[in-house]
């Protein structure tokens, strides 16, 4: 997806992302999934010490190239998540925007690894309401899913089921999604 010119590729950050982190200081953050890199390089730009984590090595290589042109820096792994070392108590945000399955398989290990105070924030599709994927299941999470997988783990500080402008879509129309950020402690 990364290798050619895709119209559904946006290289502006998530808009809850930029909501969440207004305002709040700086520390150490884990893009997940960080694809071409637009949230890391946004965070990055404002001062946090950004880790993003892909698979894709195009991804990984588009992300290098715009924080080079950027003059900010972040730390770029192809790593799949499942196999990629958290460490404990170690990041103050964790994104996980439009990476499904990763966040609700590795809920407990993402809890562990954000420090006290630190945040989660997700954004996808809601596959209630939503078509199917290409792979033949079901697009985003299903309603309430966030909040059963992640509320015996963190403090939910806003969850929300919106119709708005997703960041993967060339229809630029709105559609359902949901919206989570989870502090720990």
């Amino acid at each position: 997806m990364y290798s050619e010119e895709n119209s559904r590729v946006t290289n502006y950050p998530n808009r809850f992302l930029a909501e969440i982190v207004q305002g709040r200081t700086p520390g150490k953050a884990l893009d997940v999934g960080m694809g071409q890199g637009r949230n890391s390089l946004f965070l990055a730009r404002l001062g946090w010490n950004v880790t993003g984590v892909d698979i894709s090595t195009k991804g990984i290589e588009a992300a290098r190239q715009e924080a080079q042109k950027a003059n900010v820096q972040v730390n770029c792994v192809v790593a799949d998540f499942a196999n990629f070392e958290l460490g404990k108590a170690h990041w103050d945000l964790i994104l996980g925007i439009y990476m499904g399955g990763l966040v609700l398989t590795n809920a407990r290990r993402i809890a562990d690894a954000l420090r006290p105070g630190g945040l989660l924030v997700v954004e996808n599709f809601l596959a209630d309401i939503n078509k199917t994927a290409l792979t033949g299941g079901m697009l985003g999470y299903p309603a309430n899913i966030l909040l059963e997988t992640f509320v015996p783990l963190l403090r939910i500080v806003r969850y929300e089921e919106v119709t708005d402008f997703p960041d993967w879509s060339n229809q630029g129309e709105k559609v359902p999604l949901v919206r989570m950020c989870a502090r720990k402690g």
